[in-house]
Order: C-alpha cells, then structure tokens, then sequence
C-alpha cells in the first residue's frame, strides 16, 4: 500500500536525522535536514491552489524536498529541468494541468501559474503529517517522453503503478550492502531519476545526485563518489553511454570504489565490450542488465550478466519479466510468435500506465486493457529465446528503408562494435527535405590507445552486410556526447561531426560480389 510505503519513509526522515541522504557536488544533506526543508515546503504548499505541482529546477536537495512534500501532502507532481526550452515548459505545465510552480530560484518560468520559491521558504522543525488523499488510483508523478523535439506527452505514474515496481525491487536494492550510497546520474525529470530516488531514500540510505556539468568528466564524478567517508557508493544506475565515459578514467576501478557491487543498467542496448571492461574493473559486482519503459514504470526486466554472456556474440539477454510483470512477443495481426522469431514487444501488469496526457494523444493506441490489466505496444522489435529470455532487437522504427532495402540500424551498430579497434558505434540515417532516407552515417569512438582504420572496419563490416546497406560517410569522434538523461545526445552529433580523423582516407570503393559479401576494387 502506498500509505504503508510513505509513513516508512516519514518514520525514516525522522529517525536517522544525522544520517546522510542527499550528496551533491557542494554539500551532504542529513535525513533530518531534508525533513526540515520538506516541512518548510509543505506549509508552502498550503498557500498554493489544489492540484499538480509542477516543480522547475536541477538536482537541489530542495527540488527532492519539494517531490517528497508534494507525496505526503497527495499532490501529484511533475519534475522539469531548468534548461527546458520555454516553449515546452509551457506545454509540460498545459499538458500535466498544474495549477502552479515550485522553482527553486533560478529559473525563467512561464506565466499566468502561481509560483512558490522553494529557497525562500523557512526551514521548519517536522512533522510531516500525512495527507487524506493517498489511494493507489491516484497520480504519484508525471514523466514527459518525446525527446528534445514534437509535443511532448505525459505518462502518468500511479501510486499503484509505483508500488508495483517497488515491492520487487526495493527489496533488491536493499540487499545490496545495506548501508550502502546509491549513485543517481539521470535527471530527475527522467523515470531512472525517480528509480534513484524513492527506493533508495525508503530504505534510509544516501543518494549521490551526479553533477552534469561532469557528463564527460570522469574524474571530476569520481572524486565526487570518494570524498565523503560514511557515504561510500554501494549501486548505480545509469546508462551504457555514461558508464563507457566513466571506463575512459583509469581509476574508476574497485580499488577506489570498493563497494560498488551493484550496477543496473538500461535505457539503451548494453554492448557485451561494456560488460566484460566492467567485470574486470569491479570482479565482485553484479551487473543486471536492465529494461523497462516508462510507460511500465521505469523497469520490468532484470538479467545478471555472466561473463560468458558478456563474451557471446549478439544482442544481451534482458532475461524474464520480473515482479507482477508479464510478457508476450506478437507478430503483425497481434498473434503470438514462436521462441526465436522476432516480433512486438507487448507488457502487461499492474506497472503498465492505462493512459497518456493528453488523454487524446494519438499514442495512447498502444495501451489496452485486457481482462481488467493494462497492456502496451512498446514498438520495441524481440524475440525470445529457448530459456524464455527477452532479447532486444532495438526499435521498430529504427528500421529504414534504403534504395529498396529494409535496413535495421542497431544491427549495423552491432556489427560495427564487433571490429577490434571500435568501443561504440552509431549509425544514423541521412534525410532530404522530404524525409527520404538517402544514406547512413556511422559514427565510431576508437577503443583507448586504438585507431580506427577506414578500410580496416568496412572490411569487418563487409563480411556480415551486403554492400547495398554499408554505410558511406564514416565519422570518428573522441567521445559520444549525452544528454542529462545519460543516452546518446543525437543532435549535438550531428552537429559536432567528426574530432578525429580517419587513420586512412578512403582509397578504395566496397562493391558488392556474387557472393552478396563485399569485395574491394582499388580506384
């Protein structure tokens, strides 16, 4: 029960007041502090009108206050970052119907709502007396999809879509050394963000909130993890992306992490190079491969990563659904495929949303209700394996479609990653001015101390692709930018072309045989 999951979490506020909960680049947060801030903020909601809470900041402790405020008092609320465009600002408020603003202080707001300055506000000794309206129907947080670009969609969160997700894992969390500082990187206006925050501070321990001015900064983040003695990290969760910035640093090891046992990590497709750097670098961690959209609560697959997976050759194994999760691959007509063919991702169970904002949102389509239990389409292309495991192929519409041929990118990345020199690729489609796909652009970050050979990676490459679906324009860059979320920031990219260059002009054209592999003609 969620009144059951938030009177832990007050008796946990006032019980360890000395202990730390909230670690930032500039200072540590006690449990009894942040019970302080959030006492403050709830007065101040008393003065602000019934309704969403829209709070507008970064990673202040006052910002996590204000969400702990808003769920004892049975506000819902939605997070965004102070570095949102206006425009969407105002759509994020529009869409998710707050009827005013918590902003820390520091922010350009939208007009026409109430705001209340969270900096402003008194520190006040708690109480924390707990709201009337606390039922599992009701929304607990708004998370918005979309990306950078279009209109943004909102995926409400109940409090029983919470709980859900919190009676299986949270146990999970709690057994990795108890004592143990969860590392948070994601933005809170992300669903990993709230993933961080409310199973770990539920079970009293810290949270080391990751600065983002740090994203390509390795040493900066380490330095973070190692400066405060009673807060030594236990578990992190973040994306591949993140986790290849950090194996950039040399001291990111057990040797200076000596407790970090736990990584999950998701969001995007975990290369088996990533896991086998990390299994050398931290010999007593788990690594859980981890999946779960938002519309499902963050997370509704986990699989330990043996090393003999990390090693095989293909896409990760994500595993079984986990919790009150369910599963089922389906074809074209929404039949279900056999183990081993690839189809639709279909989720259902008590985790799944039953509907986006707005509620006439073409998307909300892919969500369904069958015998009384939400499912979605998550437009995400796998398959199953003999054992049952989910594998994922990547997403249906990263399917192009290039002079006739139906191309998968994230097979052409995968196949990329497998050449000796290469640690991430990313291939991205080239379009006209009317969304033709006209070509490919792969992008390739060298391994530490490689070059990357021109010639050398489309010879690899020429032994698994036809040449028709080869990508023509190769870039090589020093490192792969990411967004505050951790993934791949696509459109810094594309602008930021290539900082390295090629160790070999191209000297040769890659034609196709009558083999269908590739055969070289020198010019």
């Amino acid at each position: 029960m969620f009144e059951t999951f938030i009177a832990d979490l007050r008796e946990t506020l006032l019980s360890q007041p000395d202990r730390p909960a909230l670690i930032t680049s500039e200072e540590v947060i006690s449990f009894g502090r942040l019970a302080g801030r959030v006492e403050g903020i709830l007065r101040g909601l008393d003065d602000m009108p019934p309704g969403l809470s829209l709070i507008v900041g970064h990673k202040e402790p006052d910002c996590v206050a204000a969400m702990i405020a808003c769920a004892i008092a049975g506000r819902a609320f939605a997070f965004a970052d102070r570095s949102t465009p206006m425009d969407r600002l105002e759509q994020i408020a529009s869409t998710a119907g707050a009827s005013h603003i918590l902003a820390f202080g520091q922010e350009t707001l939208p007009g026409g709502l109430p705001v209340q300055t969270l900096k402003d506000l008194p520190t006040r000794t708690p109480q924390l007396e707990l709201g009337a309206a606390l039922s599992e129907e009701g929304t607990f947080y708004v998370i918005f999809t979309s990306g950078s670009t279009g209109t943004p969609k909102g995926v409400p969160i109940s409090r029983g879509n919470y709980m859900a997700l919190h009676r299986w894992y949270t146990p999970l969390l709690g057994a990795v050394r108890p004592e143990g500082a969860h590392v948070n990187h994601a933005s809170m206006a992300f669903d990993m963000g709230m993933f961080d925050l409310w199973p770990t501070l539920s079970l009293g321990r810290p949270v080391h909130l990751l600065n983002h001015a740090n994203n390509i900064m390795p040493r900066n983040n380490i330095r973070h993890l190692t400066r405060v003695d009673v807060a030594s990290p236990a578990s992190w969760a973040s994306t591949p992306s993140l986790l290849q910035l950090m194996c950039t640093d040399p001291q990111f090891t057990a040797e200076n992490l000596p407790d970090l046992r736990f990584f999950v990590v998701g969001g995007e497709m975990l290369p088996g190079a990533l896991v086998q750097e990390l299994q050398t670098r931290f010999p007593q961690a788990q690594v859980l491969n981890g999946y779960g959209p938002s519309e499902a609560t963050c997370a509704t697959h986990f699989y330990p990563i043996s090393a003999a997976d990390a090693a095989a050759d293909g896409p990760m194994k994500i595993g079984c659904a986990v919790g009150e999760n369910r599963m089922q691959i389906i074809d074209a007509d929404g039949e279900d495929v056999p183990a081993g063919e690839e189809g639709e991702l279909v989720l259902s169970g008590p985790q799944v949303i039953s509907h986006y904002l707005p509620r006439d949102h073409p998307a909300n389509a892919a969500l369904n209700q069958e015998g009384g239990i939400n499912t979605y389409r998550t437009g995400d292309l796998a398959r199953l394996d003999v054992d049952g495991n989910l594998i994922l192929l990547g997403r249906i519409d990263r399917q192009v479609k290039l002079l006739g041929n139906r191309i998968e990118l994230n097979e052409i990345e995968r196949i990329a990653e497998g050449y000796s020199a290469v640690r991430k690729a990313v291939c991205l489609p080239q379009k006209d001015a009317a969304g033709r796909v006209t070509g490919l652009q792969l992008f390739v970050e060298p391994l530490a101390g490689a070059t990357c050979d021109r010639d050398g990676l489309f010879g690899h490459m020429g032994k698994h692709l036809s040449a028709q679906v080869l990508p023509r324009d190769l870039r090589i860059v020093s490192a792969f930018p990411v967004t505050s979320n951790g993934k791949l920031d696509t459109r810094s990219l594309l602008e930021g072309g290539s900082d390295l260059p090629t160790a070999m002009p191209p000297s040769r054209d890659i034609v196709a045989s009558d083999t269908g592999l590739m055969a070289e003609s020198v010019k």
